[in-house]
């Protein structure tokens, strides 16, 4: 495949004490992802590709096929074999557009009987996980089941009540799986179930003067905010194997519902309950006849149905309820011509086609105009997004390649309804995808490298323009991205290996005026896409008899520089730098030892802010997390 691709397996991931979607940004370039006041949403964004708007991410998060709803992204990672990243438009490859990425995440699938515990005790978080894969009879029917738990115990005080910890948010989520995958069979299949249950208390906007003393002030701001999420989600997954083609098909189901009460004010809570749930359908097929080419094609439906209830402010206008609904079809495909053993061509296409509409009605009172009454209103959307790659082998362990691909982000309406202008659709977003990379490896493997040069022009962004509290979706002006990612890893003797992931560029607006202040932003820095960031990873292996098994040394450093929130680059997080360390012992029998500390200088950075009047409101950043993890495998 060509096109930057990164993947992490299982192993990886835990020296690296990644254990959520949101980790994810601290092993692969070039991805930052934000929550955006709470666990519900973040801002996914990738090679400076960002969504202000997270009901319609750029990124989009895959898990064993099944398209993730975005009030479902930052979840737990739960029984993990690998994790993909794919950078760049993928809407020839994938059923669910991919405008700037696609984070795939793949869970374990063993063909015998496994059974693998974890338990982590640690401060200001603690969780556990079992899982495992029972085989069900003897011709290759299998019971995948996995859960996990996890408590964060908080690090915010509230001064008014000299509450400490008021932050606190449990996750809980479950899978099961009925699998039928015999060996050397043309038919395999899976049947699977899970559930996750969220309840949080972290969206809390701390004063700018108090993100340091991680403080907040429930008299003035208002009562300790409420979050509570369920999501549950269905899917059946077949593969037939037909002589040089694999038809597959995936069906899933996701539903999320969401409770969420915000301080407002001192002594009140304002209720902003949610819900969202989807059917799709993918169809594809593959072509590999051995032969100089080979192919996929698919076809992929989608519906959405999505309702926003408001509580009523005063007698400032009364409660509201909007109701947003969604069709999206697309055709996609893309073959490869090996041309000669060392040169490769690849094209592809993807018609898509989306509707949306929405119905928004305001009950009681409506003072003053400065929010919608009812209306309704439907739109539909197409877009043609051609990919041409070419490659070239120069030998075994270096290839390099060239590709252009165009992305496409579905317009519609917004979901989060405060203005009368929200009855207008906007338009979609599309981009220009322009890359050359490079991967190689010394023979022996000791060192391997990726490279890649981006260039992305995007037009219609779609951004959020106007005050807080009155902000409308509206498609303004143009951006371009562009910058240089690597990635890279050594092992300098049998003992010692360092990994790395940079990335440096601009992503900046190219022509965006705000049509409601008339303010212009050409050459300003994109919302949430910091210039540079880089993770660097070492891992020494000791030399020792003391156990049956290794003892490792892990250390790691990451760094984001400055990161702006708003499109006037007037609200940003100077560039920051954290520290990781562990030590594991692995003994051979299947059991570990892992003591840790992330973020040891206890970096103190927000990950969101909005200014209201001459007032600064920041989410906080975890701090310091020290524990220890205890594993068996079987």
């Amino acid at each position: 495949m060509d096109g930057a691709v990164s993947v992490r397996t299982a192993e990886q991931l835990r020296e690296a004490g990644v254990t959520t979607v949101a980790d994810l940004e601290q092993v692969f370039p070039g991805l930052v992802i934000r929550t955006r006041g709470n666990r519900a949403y973040a801002n996914v964004t990738a090679r400076g590709m960002s969504s202000p708007d997270f009901y319609n991410p750029t990124v989009q998060i895959y898990v064993d096929g099944i398209p993730q709803l975005p009030s479902a992204f930052t979840q737990p990672l739960l029984d993990v074999e690998r994790v993909e990243f794919l950078r760049g438009p993928q809407g020839t490859l994938y059923g669910r557009n991919a405008y700037g990425g696609v984070i795939n995440i793949i869970t374990n699938k063993s063909d015998k009987g496994r059974v693998t515990a974890s338990l982590t005790a640690g401060t200001p978080e603690s969780w556990g996980e079992i899982a495992g894969t029972l085989p069900a009879s003897a011709d290759g029917l299998f019971i995948d089941v996995a859960a996990k738990a996890e408590h964060a115990f908080g690090s915010v005080t509230d001064a008014s009540t000299a509450t400490d910890n008021v932050d606190s948010a449990t996750d809980l989520i479950g899978r099961v799986a009925l699998r039928y995958q015999p060996i050397g069979g043309i038919f395999d299949g899976t049947l699977a179930f899970s559930r996750e249950y969220t309840k949080s208390h972290e969206e809390l906007y701390l004063m700018n003067s108090e993100v340091q003393n991680r403080t907040y002030f429930s008299a003035i701001q208002g009562p300790i905010p409420l979050l509570e999420r369920a999501v549950n989600t269905v899917s059946a997954t077949a593969n037939w194997m037909l002589e040089d083609f694999k038809l597959t098909s995936i069906s899933s189901y996701q539903d999320v519902d969401i409770t969420r009460d915000i301080a407002v004010g001192p002594g009140t809570l304002m209720s902003f309950p949610e819900s969202d749930a989807a059917f799709s359908q993918e169809l594809r097929l593959a072509y590999d006849g051995g032969g100089p080419l080979t192919g996929v094609a698919g076809l992929f439906y989608q519906h959405d149905d999505f309702t926003r209830d408001a509580d009523g402010y005063g007698s400032y206008y009364g409660p509201s309820s909007n109701a947003v609904t969604t069709n999206s079809y697309a055709m996609f495909g893309e073959a490869t011509w090996q041309v000669t053993s060392a040169f490769d061509v690849t094209g592809g296409l993807r018609l898509s086609y989306d509707e949306s509409s929405v119905d928004f009605t305001r009950y009681g009172s409506n003072y003053y105009g400065y929010y919608a009454g009812s209306f309704s209103n439907s739109a539909d959307f197409s877009s043609v997004q051609p990919k041409l790659a070419l490659g070239y082998q120069i030998n075994d362990t270096t290839r390099v390649y060239g590709l252009v691909s165009r992305g496409y982000k579905p317009g519609g309406f917004n979901h989060a309804v405060t203005y009368p202008q929200d009855e207008e659709a906007y338009d979609p977003e599309t981009a220009w995808n322009y890359e050359l990379g490079l991967r190689t490896a010394t023979p022996d493997r000791a060192v391997e490298l990726s490279t890649a040069l981006y260039y992305i022009n995007s037009t219609n962004k779609q951004i959020y323009v106007g005050p807080v509290g009155f902000q409308v979706i509206r498609n303004a002006g143009a951006a371009e991205s562009y910058g240089v990612e690597v990635e890279a890893r050594w092992r300098a003797t049998d003992r010692l290996s360092f990994g790395a992931t940079a990335t440096y560029g601009r992503s900046v607006f190219t022509d965006f005026t705000d049509p409601t202040t008339g303010q212009n932003y050409d050459g300003n820095t994109v919302p949430y896409a910091p210039n540079a960031t880089a993770n660097l990873s070492a891992r020494y292996l000791l030399d020792q008899k003391l156990i049956d098994g290794t003892i490792a040394l892990d250390g790691a450093v990451h760094f984001v520089s400055k990161t702006y929130f708003d499109e006037a680059n007037t609200l940003s997080q100077p560039a920051y730098t954290t520290v990781d360390a562990s030590l594991e012992f692995a003994w051979t029998s299947g059991v570990s030892l892992k003591l840790f500390a992330e973020n040891i200088f206890d970096e103190t950075y927000v990950t969101y802010s909005y200014a209201s009047g001459a007032n600064v409101f920041s989410n906080v950043s975890d701090g310091r997390l020290v524990g220890m993890t205890l594993r068996v495998s079987y």
